[in-house]
C-alpha cells in the first residue's frame, strides 16, 4: 500500500513537471533558431553558450571573481534582512513608529538605484563597501514592507493571550510572532536574494569591485554580447540553485505540516 502511494506521488510529481520541461525545451529550439540569423559572438546559440561558459570555469581564477560577488551578495543580504526584519516588525506593532517610517520607506522604494550605485561610489569610493551599502539601501525597505504587512496580519487573539499568562517579549517574539510570520520571512528572503544579486552586479559594473559585475563591463567595451551572457547566465544558475537547494527546501521542511492547495 506504501509503494502504490509512493508511486502515486512519483507520477504526480512528474506529471507536474512535464509542462514545465516541455516549455523550457520550446524556448531553447527558438532560441537556436533565431542564433542562426546571428553572429555567435552577437547571439550564441544554447551550444556555443555552454562552449563560453565551460571556458570561464576552466579558468581557477574564475571561481574567485565568482567568490568575490557571492561574499559582497551574502554581506548586503543579511544586512538587508536583519535591518528590514526589525523595522517591518517594530512598525507592525507600534502605531507611532509606523506613522512615522511609513513615508520614509515610500521614499526608499521609490527613490532610483542607479542614484544609489552612485551616491555609494561618492561616499565610500571604488569599494565593496560601497556595494554592500547599494545593495542594503535598495533591498531592506522591500523587506520591511514584506514584515511590516505580515505583521498587520498577525492573529490578534494569540496576542493578547501571550499578555494575559505574561509572556515576556522574547517567549513572545520566539512562540506567537515569528512563527506567524515565517510565510513572509521566506518570501523576503527569496526577494532579497534575487535583488541583492541583481545590484551587486550592477554597483560592480560602476567599479565598485572585480567581480562578475566587472566582467560584464569589460566584455560590454569589447562587444562580446556572448561571453557577457554567458557570465551573466552562469552566475543566474549559481542563484536559482541557492534558492532551490536552500530556500526552498528550508521553506519545504517548515511547512511540512500545511496541506498542499495548489494542484
Amino acid at each position: 500500500m506504501r509503494a502504490k502511494s509512493t508511486k502515486h506521488r512519483t507520477l504526480a510529481s512528474l506529471s507536474r513537471a512535464l509542462p514545465g520541461v516541455l516549455t523550457l525545451a520550446a524556448g531553447i529550439v527558438v532560441w537556436q533558431v533565431v542564433s542562426l540569423f546571428f553572429l555567435p559572438v552577437f547571439l550564441p546559440g544554447p551550444a556555443i553558450l555552454v562552449e563560453r561558459m565551460v571556458a570561464i570555469y576552466s579558468n581557477p581564477a574564475s571561481y574567485l571573481v565568482v567568490g568575490e560577488t557571492l561574499l559582497q551578495i551574502f554581506e548586503g543580504f543579511v544586512v538587508s534582512m536583519v535591518i528590514g526584519t526589525a523595522l517591518g516588525l517594530v512598525m507592525g506593532l507600534k502605531r507611532s513608529i509606523e506613522l512615522f517610517f511609513d513615508s520614509w520607506i515610500m521614499v526608499l522604494l521609490t527613490f532610483p538605484a542607479v542614484c544609489w550605485a552612485f551616491l555609494s561610489v561618492l561616499w565610500f569610493g571604488l569599494s565593496q563597501i560601497a556595494a554592500i551599502v547599494t545593495i542594503v539601501l535598495i533591498v531592506f525597505p522591500f523587506v520591511a514592507m514584506n514584515i511590516w504587512a505580515g505583521t498587520k496580519a498577525i492573529e490578534k487573539n494569540l496576542i493578547e493571550m501571550g499578555r494575559v499568562y505574561k509572556a515576556d517579549r522574547s517567549l513572545m517574539l520566539r512562540k506567537v510572532l515569528i512563527p506567524q510570520l515565517m510565510p513572509y520571512i521566506f518570501s523576503s528572503l527569496r526577494i532579497a536574494l534575487s535583488l541583492s544579486w541583481k545590484i551587486a552586479l550592477v554597483a560592480e559594473a560602476f567599479g565598485t569591485g572585480g567581480g562578475v559585475g566587472q566582467r560584464l563591463t569589460n566584455w560590454f567595451q569589447e562587444t562580446r554580447v556572448d561571453m557577457m551572457l554567458a557570465w551573466g547566465v552562469s552566475f543566474m544558475i549559481v542563484m536559482v540553485l541557492i534558492d532551490l537547494l536552500v530556500f526552498r527546501a528550508w521553506a519545504r521542511r517548515t511547512f511540512a505540516w500545511r496541506p498542499q492547495l495548489a494542484t
